[in-house]
């Protein structure tokens, strides 16, 4: 059978998926991505810039996934101390190292059977990652300290907000783990990318959860908030969106969210990107028309 093809209209209405909100093509493919990624029991790498929400998508793969009964463990790698990294995913033995008064299981132990995410796994030093390739390969590995190895069954999933195959030409990362770990690839799209109309959707999504929280009684957003908010071209994508909606409720006094709630730096930003108008580009006399479309487009 042919595929059914999604009307115009469809595409823009919104999808709440396990706590992300997908509006427009990009995000539906993303939907698509974790049901293809739960069905299947490998390891998983999901990229995107930072604020993309990676997080939610490793926590939907498991929820879907056969092992969705077992434990969900997410590991921020970047916020470790490198020389704890080991100790941290693998546990340690009594006496492995100053202050090591008792066994210690490490979080690969205690996910036994179920799913441990490893967020910026960039930051992870070649020992660890090492050590990550055994789990991978052999489903064994070793507490720090120890000498006996331990089975695991854990599927593994990681994200990154680098570009890994950059690192690995540049001898970074291990050439041999991101291709165990990129055995299926999910990325995500920026905020900036998706439909205009998934600022909106997000933007009302977020002031109905924190207006309930919060207690506000805001029920809509001005025309210029929405303007400003469309036009901004969000680094942080939506945890930032998140953050700037979280904030500006906090500081709602009325029913409307209006533009002086929106931080100064948006403002400025939007206001600085209007005035020095629409992008100009220069081209040399005596160019084609084909070369001129070519650079425009």
């Amino acid at each position: 059978d042919r595929p059914t093809q999604l009307r115009p209209q469809e595409i823009s209405l919104p999808i709440e998926f396990e706590g992300l909100i997908a509006v427009g093509l990009p995000m539906r493919a993303v939907i698509r991505q974790i049901m293809d990624a739960a069905a299947v029991d490998i390891p998983v790498l999901i990229t995107g810039e930072t604020g993309t929400r990676k997080d939610l998508v490793a926590a939907a793969i498991h929820k879907r996934s056969r092992r969705r009964n077992h434990p969900y463990i997410p590991v921020n790698t970047g916020a470790m101390a490198r020389e704890l990294i080991a100790s941290e995913l693998f546990g340690h033995e009594r006496g492995a190292f100053t202050g090591a008064q008792d066994t210690r299981p490490g979080i690969f132990e205690q996910a036994d059977r179920g799913t441990v995410f490893l967020d910026e796994i960039a930051t992870m030093d070649e020992k660890s990652q090492v050590s990550l390739l055994r789990v991978l390969e052999e489903k064994t590995f070793r507490r720090v300290g120890g000498s006996k190895n331990i089975g695991v069954n854990v599927r593994m999933i990681a994200a990154t907000n680098e570009d890994l195959e950059q690192n690995v030409a540049e001898k970074r990362f291990r050439e041999d783990l991101f291709y165990r770990l990129n055995v299926f690839h999910n990325g995500l799209p920026p905020l900036r990318a998706r439909l205009p109309g998934a600022i909106t959707v997000l933007t009302d999504h977020f002031i109905s959860q924190f207006a309930a929280v919060y207690g506000k009684d805001v029920e809509r957003v001005s025309p210029e908030t929405y303007r400003l908010l469309r036009r901004y071209p969000w680094p942080g994508n939506v945890r930032e969106l998140k953050n700037v909606i979280q904030t500006a409720l906090l500081m709602a006094d009325g029913k409307e969210l209006k533009p002086e709630f929106i931080p100064e730096r948006i403002r400025h930003a939007v206001a600085g990107s209007e005035s020095r108008g629409g992008p100009t580009s220069s081209f040399r006399v005596g160019s084609s028309l084909g070369a001129v479309q070519k650079e425009f487009i």
